[in-house]
């Protein structure tokens, strides 16, 4: 039979948090006993009774006398008096219940039939009403349960953000504490992770350019190997022509005299050619002797110079100091000067800015005294030689640098254009063979100083300059580093000793400093002569305008020991 929870006292089975609903820490639970519903009731749920109660309880109410149904804690009609219904609160109990007095029981056996298939009805009804309840019950409290779940998956993946009404403050501040220092112990292993990968990024990159470095010297170790290759290759040939070489030499000195042409005491006089050449074995005995055959070949170059010295002093004081060596003159004492008459435009300051071209021209004269003959005795006889046979009728100064005044067979074109070496001019020269020096003389006693005169070129010659500055450093051994015998240095063989306003005036021409400082208008060598004098005379003789005071001007040598006037030197021409 069933009944309400509460028209029953409660079982062992049962205890008190059951009928409470069995909430604990928040959470809700319901409590099903075998064969009960869910009751709507605030109470608790519904629990279904035990049959053998029920019957108990309802053999007792009819032994009593009692009208009671069966079925009356549900709310069971039941028929009062005269066959009517009424309702009545059964059981003391909070649900309503159908009270029927013991009359209802009483009927006729024509009526018990009816009064069964009613309360089958009714019970159908009642079970329907249950049924839909506990439906709707089960709907809600899955809707619920759902909830709560996604609350605890929501607060499983944040927990931080976990809200729930009983949490202990103290754990709450733990939690965050916890959190916090996993958030901070999260950064600095952050902070290390990214120290780390730049370490490896810093890494890779040394490994890339190890490996670049690697590969770049095996390219530079293969070209090397390569290398090394070639050179044995060509020290293999080297050996083989040095062998050939050395044959060829042995056969080339190789003679029917047993002696070996050499004769004793001859040229190569130490020398038996042909034992020594075959008794060789190393490039140190080959050397040796090419040493010794260029000792000896430099001590005949020297000895050719001296010769060719001697001979040129011999030369010019012969063709230029007969006179004086007729009057017994020593040779030691006896030097020469030349006087160049030179015509060119002089700067007017009354018309500064006109072309040099149309300034008015004079003629003066430099005169060039000679370095001592026995310093300088083949670029002397030289310049003397030209001088005589006038050779610089005609040429020009063309250059007029910061530190020379230089001359040379160049002939003027106009506007400030010159013909370089012009045949006419240079020709001259060639044919007399009176163009070059036959080697570099120079003499460290009389070196390039301010004023003194030198031949230009390698070889020297014909072009002569005047140096402007001192140019013993730049002129003098080693200074002309351009050359291919670098030590070697210019002639420097006279000295200017009057006409230094000349030179003055020329510097006052303009000159083309992109063209090499071209003179713009020509300078002119009119002529040229040759004097010899006793050399401490010549400046008692000499006055300001480098005139000799005793010869009327003409350059005469004034006659030892009396009076009188030399017209003119008595010298042999060409």
């Amino acid at each position: 039979m069933l009944r309400s929870r509460t028209n029953r006292q409660q079982r062992p089975s049962e205890s008190s948090d059951e009928r409470q609903g069995g909430r604990r820490g928040g959470g809700s639970t319901n409590n099903y006993h075998y064969g009960g519903y869910p009751s709507s009731s605030s109470a608790g749920p519904m629990s279904i009774s035990s049959g053998a109660d029920d019957d108990d309880d309802y053999n007792k109410k009819k032994k009593g006398g009692s009208s009671a149904g069966r079925f009356g804690g549900f709310g069971v009609p039941s028929v009062a008096g005269g066959g009517k219904k009424k309702f009545s609160s059964g059981g003391g109990g909070s649900s309503p219940s159908f009270r029927t007095s013991s009359a209802a029981y009483n009927y006729s056996n024509s009526n018990s039939s009816g009064g069964f298939s009613g309360v089958l009805i009714l019970l159908a009804i009642i079970i329907t009403i249950l049924l839909s309840g506990t439906t709707f019950y089960y709907r809600k409290m899955t809707t619920r349960a759902k909830l709560e779940l996604t609350s605890l998956k929501a607060q499983a993946r944040h927990p931080h953000e976990h809200h729930h009404d009983q949490v202990n403050n103290e754990d709450n501040r733990a939690h965050a504490e916890a959190v916090a220092n996993l958030k901070k112990r999260q950064s600095e292993l952050q902070g290390e992770l990214t120290k780390a990968s730049v370490h490896n990024k810093d890494m890779e990159n040394e490994i890339v350019k190890t490996h670049n470095f690697a590969k770049a010297l095996e390219e530079e170790m293969k070209a090397y190997n390569q290398q090394y290759d070639s050179m044995t290759r060509s020290w293999n040939e080297l050996t083989i022509q040095v062998k050939e070489k050395r044959q060829q030499f042995i056969d080339s000195h190789h003679h029917d005299d047993p002696t070996g042409g050499i004769v004793p005491g001859g040229p190569g006089h130490t020398l038996n050619q042909k034992r020594e050449l075959e008794e060789m074995e190393s490039i140190d005995d080959y050397e040796e002797y090419v040493q010794r055959r260029e000792d000896a070949l430099w001590d005949k170059i020297d000895l050719l110079i001296e010769k060719i010295g001697r001979d040129s002093q011999r030369e010019a004081l012969e063709w230029f100091g007969a006179d004086l060596l007729y009057h017994r003159v020593p040779e030691e004492e006896i030097s020469f000067r030349v006087d160049f008459e030179v015509e060119y435009p002089k700067f007017d300051p009354h018309r500064p800015d006109d072309n040099p071209e149309i300034w008015t021209r004079v003629k003066e004269t430099i005169t060039i005294e000679m370095a001592p003959l026995k310093l300088m005795p083949i670029a002397i006889n030289l310049f003397l030689q030209q001088v005589h046979h006038r050779l610089w009728e005609g040429c020009n100064f063309v250059i007029n640098a910061m530190h020379i005044l230089q001359a040379g067979p160049h002939l003027y074109r106009g506007e400030g254009k010159f013909a370089a070496n012009a045949y006419q001019l240079k020709s001259k020269f060639e044919k007399s063979r009176l163009d070059v020096m036959p080697y570099q003389e120079y003499s460290e006693e009389f070196p390039h100083a301010k004023y003194t005169v030198g031949f230009a070129g390698r070889p020297g010659g014909p072009d002569f300059y005047i140096n402007k500055v001192d140019n013993s450093e730049n002129h003098g051994p080693g200074g002309q580093t351009h050359h291919d015998l670098h030590e070697e240095a210019d002639p420097c063989f006279g000295r200017v000793v009057a006409g230094f306003e000349v030179i003055d005036d020329i510097n006052r021409i303009p000159v083309d400093r992109e063209k090499g400082s071209l003179l713009a208008a020509p300078v002119t060598i009119v002529s040229g002569r040759v004097i010899a004098f006793r050399r401490g005379e010549m400046n008692n003789n000499m006055n300001g305008d480098g005139k000799n005071n005793r010869d009327g001007g003409r350059g005469g040598v004034p006659p030892i020991g009396g009076g009188g006037q030399q017209e003119s030197l008595n010298i042999p021409t060409s």
